[in-house]
Parts: structure tokens; C-alpha cells; sequence
């Protein structure tokens, strides 16, 4: 699958803001293993739409989200739905940090003409909504939702500013990767500005691991397996019976692939985690000195995201992922080298 191009205009960013303005009926969507950012500009929005006496719902195929983010508002008002039965009844369908339509739920049909507004940030968006917001160098959904609120005046409580600095702090680790920007740091001090507390924040979604979650990272950590040239790669896997064992949820183990990039060598770490469907599902991360990047990767596997940071299904049962996804690393590894000679 190629990467496709975004290209972004700003008048995008007050298109969307009109739609979202033109509609009284608003369903968020969010993608199936939900992180900050997703979690976070849903909240925000969802807030907004209420104060703006708008009739709002959220709905994701996650069971649950990470527990992590319950401090923000309308963290409770999420519900799990796998299949959904779009309408044309006037309500406006929102996709959040969606860079395709089947990483939220299953029933929409790109062909049909729905009224969805897609806003997102990765740089491989398919733009399958009517009305598409997408910037492959915004640092995340919630800086594009930043924008699109500011554009079209819309006004920005405190509860609204936490929700959109959580998802800005996840997506860049921090402020530490590469897709912080100048800007990124101007939208953060505006945030802080209406009474983000940075401190509490990062509190929030650092200090706020579980004892069963240490365990599944502790799992984690003893079967990590390093190779390739000089060390570059990594990876490691989780099992289905690890988590029952442990008595935690899946949602534990947001962080721990980018925990994996502070060894020394490594440049490419792919995680594997079986589901309780049996789904193995890999959660990627590259840096610079990696030979391909996390999305190429996970592109070659139908899945999606950015250059540093992606995910897909890994075709393979979990008792063998281990070997086929080393040889898979491999194998990429050597098609990068050819086609470098």
C-alpha cells in the first residue's frame, strides 16, 4: 500500500468548524485501541458540542479505554459498538484520529455519500469523509481540533484545554518527538494560558499504572528479543492467558513499545499482543537510524499510522508471531538494503 499525500489547506480548518456549526446532532468516533489523543479529542469535543447545546454521542469498538484518562470530561460517556447502522438523518458523523474508516467501526460505506466529518493528523488519511480535515504534520488530532475550534471562534473552557493538551502531550511523548513543532509548543502555551496545569497532567497519565499492569509489563520485558544488524530491532509479545493471569485489560499497555526505544541499539521495536479473539495485534515504533519506518511497516500488513509510530493485524497465530514477525523484520530489512545498492 503506498502512503498517500495529505495535502492540507487552512481553509480546511474553518470548513470543518461551519460543519460542525450546521448540525445539532453530533456521533464521535474514535479507533478500535484508543490512546490519548483519540480519548482526548473526543472529550474535548464532545464538550464543546454540549456547551454549544448540541446533542452528542461517542461511540468506539473498544470494550474499555485506558483507565488513565478518566480525569477528563465525559470520559463515561463513551460506549463500545462494533457494527453501526449509519443514517441520513441529518446527524453529522465525527471521526477522530481515524486515518481510515475501518479502524472505527464497521458500516460506513466511503461510497455512500454520509455525512461525516473526518479531522486526523496521520499522513496516510484515505480523506474517505465528505468533509475532510486531515494535516500529516500536525503533531495530533487534537492540535488539528485546536485549530478548527480557534478558526471558527469557537470558545475554549479549561475542560476543553485539558483534554486537548492530553492528547497533544501523548502523541509527542512529551514534547520529545519529532513531530513537535514550533507550533505544537505555541498551542501548548495557549492551553497552559487557560488553565492547564502541566504538572497534573503529566501526572495523570504517567504516574497511573496498576499493579496487574507492571506484571504484563514485567511479561513484556523478559521476552524481549533484540537482533538484526547491530542490534536494531526488538521484539517482544504478550499472550491472551498473561492478562488473565495478571487479572489486567488490554488498555495497560499503553506506553510500553515506546518504553522499549530506550535500549541503547534499538531503532525498531514491534510488540505483539494477542487478543482474546485470538487477533494479534503489533503496536510499532521506529527512530532515526531505523532502516524503515513503524508505518511502512505496518502498512505491509493493511495497518496504518505514522513514520515513528503505527499499528496492524499480524496475520499469524500467536504461538509462532515471534519467529514469523523476526523473519518479517528481516525480510523488510533486506529489501531496504537492496533497494539502498
Amino acid at each position: 500500500m503506498m502512503m498517500l499525500t495529505v495535502r492540507f489547506d487552512d481553509a480546511d480548518l474553518l470548513r470543518a468548524s461551519d460543519t460542525l456549526k450546521a448540525h445539532d446532532v453530533w456521533t464521535i468516533f474514535t479507533h478500535r485501541k484508543s490512546d490519548g489523543d483519540a480519548v482526548g479529542s473526543a472529550c474535548a469535543l464532545f464538550e464543546a458540542g454540549t456547551n454549544a447545546g448540541k446533542i452528542v454521542s461517542w461511540y468506539s469498538p473498544d470494550k474499555k479505554l485506558p483507565e488513565t484518562y478518566t480525569y477528563l470530561p465525559h470520559f463515561n460517556d463513551f460506549q463500545t459498538c462494533e457494527d453501526f447502522t449509519f443514517t441520513d438523518d441529518g446527524t453529522l458523523y465525527v471521526f477522530l484520529d481515524c486515518a481510515t474508516e475501518v479502524r472505527s467501526v464497521s458500516g460506513y460505506d466511503v461510497t455512500a455519500g454520509i455525512n461525516a466529518l473526518n479531522i486526523d493528523h496521520h499522513e496516510d488519511d484515505t480523506l474517505y469523509a465528505r468533509v475532510n480535515c486531515v494535516d500529516g504534520l500536525a503533531s495530533s488530532t487534537c492540535e488539528m481540533l485546536y485549530r478548527v475550534f480557534t478558526s471558527g471562534g469557537w470558545e475554549i473552557t479549561p475542560r476543553i484545554a485539558e483534554c486537548l493538551y492530553t492528547g497533544i502531550f501523548t502523541d509527542t511523548g512529551g514534547f520529545t518527538f519529532s513531530n513537535t513543532r514550533p507550533l505544537t509548543h505555541r498551542i501548548a502555551a495557549e492551553l497552559f494560558e487557560l488553565g492547564v496545569k502541566p504538572e497534573i497532567i503529566s501526572d495523570h497519565i504517567r504516574q497511573n499504572k496498576s499493579p496487574s499492569d507492571f506484571i504484563i509489563w514485567a511479561k513484556a520485558l523478559e521476552r524481549v528479543k533484540v537482533f538484526g544488524h547491530d542490534d536494531i530491532f526488538a521484539v517482544s509479545m504478550l499472550y491472551q492467558s498473561d492478562f488473565d493471569e495478571a487479572g489486567a485489560d488490554m488498555t495497560g499497555t499503553e506506553g510500553l513499545s515506546q518504553m522499549f526505544m530506550t535500549l541503547r541499539t534499538v531503532k525498531f521495536i514491534a510488540v505483539a499482543t494477542q487478543y482474546p479473539e485470538g487477533i494479534v495485534r503489533l503496536s510499532i515504533r521506529s527512530r532515526e537510524g531505523s532502516p524503515f519506518g513503524a508505518g511502512e511497516f505496518a502498512r505491509d500488513y493493511g495497518g496504518g499510522g505514522h513514520e515513528r509510530a503505527a499499528g496492524c493485524t499480524f496475520p499469524y497465530p500467536a504461538e509462532c508471531v515471534i519467529d514469523e514477525l523476526e523473519a518479517s523484520i528481516m525480510r523488510k530489512y533486506h529489501e531496504c538494503c537492496c533497494a539502498g545498492q
